[in-house]
């Protein structure tokens, strides 16, 4: 078939009670969703944030192969909004709002250890590997969102004690693996496994899994390589905190600004009490009150 010039489109299309506006170039199209929400590139991998890729094949070479690709662009863009509407700290919240938000564990102020350069070389506690890795994912988005490590400190704090009661093996896997509730319905959300039980062991309903809490769903949109390994493990501190850092980023926000970065919290857990909690710490932390362990 002879090909003709490139066909411009733009077609609103409702997915998950989001209107979201597919448009572009016939032969390169692109998704452009609801303001404030990352757009991955049709066919693309996203790990950790929407990534620009070729399209692949070319729009246009029959009817069939136009319609098939346009439906690759639907599914994606219907995946990519429903996991984005999980929270990743367990899905905690009840379908009644505030009220059903708690914390699991005690809250405390995280540790901050930072270690003189004149201190004496010592082994590097759980504490400075924790603090490393959301230090790293800061540094790593510092130029693209400002994200502020005692975000990281406090939402790690809040979902998962700082790791408290645990150890890290020497790859900085949490040990034993940090598993939340099934979200089997009743005092949290009911959502049915999604990843076969690959990362939470359950094949039957999800659960949120490693240090910073992420549902399987939520992960495999998110999930971040911070080690450098090849491989996006939720039970890896580094690669956690970088995940959770890029989720945190969505959006262009910038975390400099306290609207952002309060945004950023809701998206993590929709919950305005958890919203306190986390600032609390946040402030906590930023104010320079916290005490080493």
């Amino acid at each position: 078939m002879r090909s003709g010039p490139a066909r411009k489109w733009r077609t609103p299309l409702a997915v998950g009670g989001v209107l979201v506006m597919l448009s572009g170039v016939v032969g390169a199209p692109t998704v452009s969703a609801a303001e404030g929400t990352p757009t991955p590139s049709p066919g693309a991998t996203v790990q950790g944030e929407s990534s620009s890729t070729p399209a692949g094949p070319a729009l246009g070479a029959s009817a069939s192969e136009s319609l098939l690709r346009l439906y690759d662009v639907v599914k994606l863009t219907a995946g990519y909004i429903a996991a984005t509407q999980l929270q990743p700290g367990g899905g905690s919240v009840t379908p009644g709002g505030d009220t059903g938000w708690k914390p699991r564990a005690p809250i405390k102020t995280p540790p901050v250890s930072p270690v003189p350069p004149t201190a004496p070389v010592r082994d590097p506690t759980k504490y400075d590997i924790l603090g490393e890795a959301y230090r790293k994912a800061s540094d790593s988005l510092s130029d693209r969102c400002h994200l502020p490590f005692a975000l990281l400190m406090a939402i790690g704090e809040v979902e998962s004690s700082s790791l408290r009661g645990r150890k890290l093996d020497p790859g900085h896997n949490a040990v034993p693996p940090i598993l939340g509730p099934r979200l089997s319905g009743g005092g949290f959300a009911a959502i049915g496994d999604s990843d076969g039980g690959r990362l939470d062991g359950d094949p039957v309903w999800d659960r949120a899994v490693g240090p910073m809490q992420f549902i399987p769903g939520t992960w495999r949109l998110w999930g971040a390589d911070g080690n450098g390994d090849g491989v996006a493990d939720p039970q890896n501190v580094e690669d956690a905190a970088l995940a959770a850092g890029r989720y945190l980023c969505a959006g262009g926000r910038d975390l400099s600004r306290r609207q952002d970065l309060e945004a950023a919290i809701l998206s993590y857990n929709h919950s305005r009490r958890y919203l306190a909690t986390v600032l609390d710490l946040y402030d906590s932390v930023m104010s320079g009150l916290v005490a080493g362990p």
